[in-house]
């Protein structure tokens, strides 16, 4: 008896009841080496009571994505590894924002209240050239309005280092203000620009997780009794634990959390089957695991199962099924 559970891309099983997957295809040969019959016993959704009947010798083998642990290892015994299962980071993706989100990245606070601030001083300075230089008429219309308007208009050339030349101070107070107005522009410009790159970059930064030093600041999740919450566990980090990788994924898109730990090859089959591109695995890797069939204890034909195992991961076309399935071939044994 061949106990299992749906593990895609390892563990698959169609409409039509078939089972295939990786670690299937791979009992499959086995069994044909051997020439031994089998029949599969699904452990729906439930790895802790597929291998608790294989402690138990209520099934003779257990064949999923089962990693390689040391307490598995105290209660039944593990065939040779056939795959190394790499842990990686799935976070949320950064979509291109395009030119209206880029524009829009700007409309920060901060920007505007530079812009705010910026306009009002241009006002002041134009208001004071026009103060000093209005009673002299040369470039500085004496009306109010009229006035103010070439005042502004004076101190953005100036300020923008433009210099048109149609409006000069003529008066010492007059070129002492611009004197002072032209030196104190140097400064904005730079704090103005400053403040415009700053709220750009502010805007554009990821708020997720770039590397694993990142996951002890964040919400992360993981899969309950997987390689993800186990390797977190080891390292101080409490994950919020969910029963299946798939509502460990939905709260990943949700925003309940940062990031995902759990085996890359099953996130990248996951994000691929469900087109989910509002998700992306880093390419980091935190550590792997090996894969392995689970063996009752007392199992007389534990060495006639390595035997085999080693002869089918040999094989030619072994690289080919690890393609088909994981499309990783260099992460097979």
């Amino acid at each position: 008896m061949v106990g299992t559970m749906r593990v895609p891309p390892f563990v698959l099983r169609g409409d039509d009841g078939q089972w295939s997957g990786l670690s299937i295809e791979l009992w499959k040969l086995i069994a044909v080496e051997l020439r031994i019959p089998y029949e599969f016993r699904e452990y729906d959704y439930d790895p802790a009571g597929l291998l608790d009947a294989v402690e138990r010798g209520e099934i003779d083998v257990g064949v999923a994505a089962i990693p390689v642990t040391h307490e598995g290892e105290t209660r039944f015994d593990f065939s040779h590894p056939y795959f190394v299962a790499d842990l990686g980071i799935a976070v949320r993706a950064d979509p291109d924002p395009g030119l209206l989100g880029t524009l829009a990245s700007f409309l920060t606070l901060q920007t505007l209240g530079a812009v705010v601030g910026l306009l009002g001083l241009l006002v002041v300075v134009g208001a004071l050239i026009w103060l000093v230089e209005r009673r002299h008429k040369a470039h500085f219309d004496p009306r109010f309005l009229p006035g103010i308007g070439d005042g502004i208009w004076w101190a953005a050339v100036t300020m923008t280092t433009t210099g048109y030349g149609d409006k000069v101070p003529v008066s010492w107070r007059g070129r002492s203000l611009a004197l002072v107005w032209m030196f104190s522009s140097i400064f904005l410009i730079s704090l103005f620009s400053a403040t415009l790159a700053s709220s750009f970059v502010v805007g554009r930064l990821k708020t997720g997780i770039a590397d694993a030093s990142d996951l002890a600041r964040a919400p992360v999740a993981a899969v309950a009794g997987g390689a993800g919450e186990l390797w977190l566990g080891d390292h101080g980090i409490s994950p919020r634990s969910y029963p299946f990788v798939i509502q460990a994924s939905k709260a990943l898109q949700r925003g309940d959390v940062h990031a995902l730990v759990h085996e890359r090859a099953i996130l990248g089959y996951m994000i691929k089957e469900y087109g989910w591109r509002d998700l992306e695995i880093l390419p980091h890797t935190v550590a792997v695991r090996d894969y392995a069939i689970a063996i009752r204890p007392d199992s007389p034909i534990k060495e006639q199962i390595n035997r085999a195992l080693l002869k089918v991961i040999h094989r030619p076309d072994w690289k080919g099924i690890v393609q088909q399935y994981v499309g990783s071939p260099t992460s097979s044994r």
